[in-house]
């Protein structure tokens, strides 16, 4: 899956919380676990922030659950990929 998949089914996600329709963007971000990755909310648009924060929270480990991020090592312009969990 790439990375513009997984952010858009995230975001996607996000949305189907009562309340938080209106979140209009997030960020997936490599954190310091092997293979992990943060989901965090850039544009909440009229959406209350500790709900949509909740939401991007569980959206967060349901996808740490089934995918990891996989850093490229090429050049600087490189995508990091997103590939399923075994």
């Amino acid at each position: 899956m790439s990375y513009e998949a997984l952010r858009k089914e995230c975001l996607e996600a996000v949305r189907q919380w009562p309340g938080c329709e209106t979140v209009g963007g997030i960020q997936l971000i490599g954190d310091s676990t092997p293979g992990g990755f943060l989901v965090r909310g850039t544009l909440y648009g009229k959406a209350d922030k500790k709900i949509a924060d909740r939401a991007i929270n569980c959206v967060q480990r349901e996808n740490r659950r089934h995918f990891h991020l996989n850093a490229n090592r090429g050049d600087c312009h490189d995508q990091p990929s997103i590939v399923p969990n075994k």
